[in-house]
């Protein structure tokens, strides 16, 4: 009787460290993703300032409503910043 109840306490326990190991794994995973989004994140926002440097240094030749529409979303790029 106590190789049996020996046994199911083995496989519990074995499921219970898979289950582990699964839950583990998927941290790692979302953790990692977490890290991807953050890098892809700081390249985009890397070459947005270099567009909005451009554009700062060629403002005098563009229409001065696109001009107006340009500032408006660099102020909003600036404060999220």
């Amino acid at each position: 009787m106590l190789d049996i109840s020996d046994a199911i306490k083995s496989v519990g326990e074995a499921f219970t460290s898979l289950f582990n190991l699964l839950k583990a794994n998927k941290e790692e995973q979302c953790e990692t993703q977490i890290v991807k989004d953050k890098k892809r994140l700081k390249r985009a926002t890397n070459i947005a300032e270099e567009a909005f440097r451009l554009v700062d240094e060629n403002k005098l030749y563009l229409p001065p409503e696109v001009v107006k529409k340009y500032e408006k979303l660099r102020k909003e790029f600036d404060e999220k910043d």
